[in-house]
């Protein structure tokens, strides 16, 4: 499952049943009046689709609703694409669909021969499938030979329920305590203890109500019994957290506040661009708040996106850097759950 291509028609070479003109699981998107897209190559073998994009906005190919890719939370996939455009450098884009999440958008210059390009993401919390999108930006014209994406983490197969999580039988938190245990109990309510212990002597019949024996919380609240014996726990739920950060990005790199995520199981940065320029952002980690090093490679966020940057590794602090040519105003959200 690791090393298998999961994009359909990655290559191109099956046709659409209405449309002979066009790859099969593929649609066209954006471009304008002018814009062409030419399907073309070797009869049975290798073909590619050049797009040929005078002016306007963005024009591209999207892998269409019926083929998503499944996948699920927490997953690390790479995307590749063999690209050649005219003139060389001109700025092209590969964007990756989180499901209804979140959208992943890195901005590609590739040279004027055909030139693999990789990108490594991760899914968060709720994806359910993937979409890739591939295009160029500007005035040109873009050659696409290939698009292909290989789940890297976890190598096995998983079986998902019906959203996308993981599935994992019923687990059951109540039972009879067999031996001493210690138990913190963080509940107003007083929950009941059975204690039970063979007597040897001559005594006369034990009543809980008269020789019974009651057990006190750390909190002063008495611990009570039910008629069969069990204790009642209440399991706590996850707790969400949540900052956001109103800034202006400028040439000079910037950083947003840093965040102690040591006590997090899970939390994402959220960089919605509200201006005209494209902005750089990057995830940054530290071990001790004063020492840090990058956790992934640049994003480019376009004006009017929303992008998503999740954690690849772990250290106690992190933060998000950020700059652009000129000054744009950005909202940044920090998002977790404990």
């Amino acid at each position: 499952m690791t090393d298998t291509n999961q994009v359909y028609n990655s290559h191109f070479r099956l046709w659409q049943e209405n449309n002979q003109n066009f790859p099969d699981g593929w649609a066209k998107i954006g471009g304008d009046p002018s814009t062409e897209w030419i399907w073309s190559g070797v009869t049975g073998g290798p073909k590619s689709i050049k797009i040929i994009h005078p002016s306007g906005p963005r024009a591209g190919i999207i892998l269409e609703n019926n083929v998503v890719i499944p996948a699920g939370e927490n997953q690390r996939w790479e995307f590749r694409a063999i690209l050649e455009a005219e003139p060389a450098g001109v700025t092209c884009y590969i964007k990756v669909y989180l499901g209804v999440v979140s959208q992943y958008l890195s901005l590609v210059r590739p040279g004027s021969q055909p030139e693999e390009i990789s990108r490594i993401i991760s899914t968060p919390i709720g994806v359910t499938g993937l979409r890739v999108e591939v295009g160029i930006l500007g005035e040109g014209i873009v050659t696409i030979y290939e698009i292909e994406g290989r789940r890297l983490y976890p190598k096995q197969e998983l079986r998902l329920d019906e959203k996308g999580q993981l599935y994992v039988r019923h687990v059951d938190s109540i039972g009879k305590i067999q031996t001493p245990v210690s138990v913190r109990v963080e509940s107003p309510l007083p929950i009941p203890v059975d204690v039970k212990t063979p007597v040897k002597a001559e005594l006369r019949d034990l009543t809980p109500a008269r020789d019974g024996i009651k057990i006190y919380s750390s909190n002063g609240n008495s611990i009570e019994s039910t008629l069969d014996g069990l204790l009642q726990v209440k399991m706590s739920g996850r707790t969400f957290r949540q900052s956001v950060e109103t800034v202006t990005s400028s040439h000079d790199s910037r950083a947003t506040k840093l965040n102690d995520v040591s006590q997090l199981s899970v939390f994402s940065y959220a960089i919605f661009n509200m201006g005209m320029e494209v902005v750089r952002v990057q995830l940054q980690i530290s071990p001790d708040g004063a020492v840090w090093t990058s956790d992934d490679s640049e994003c480019d966020v376009l004006p009017g996106a929303l992008a998503v940057i999740t954690p690849n590794r772990f250290l106690r602090f992190v933060r998000l850097i950020y700059y652009s040519q000129s000054n744009n105003p950005l909202t940044i959200w920090f998002q977790a759950q404990t």
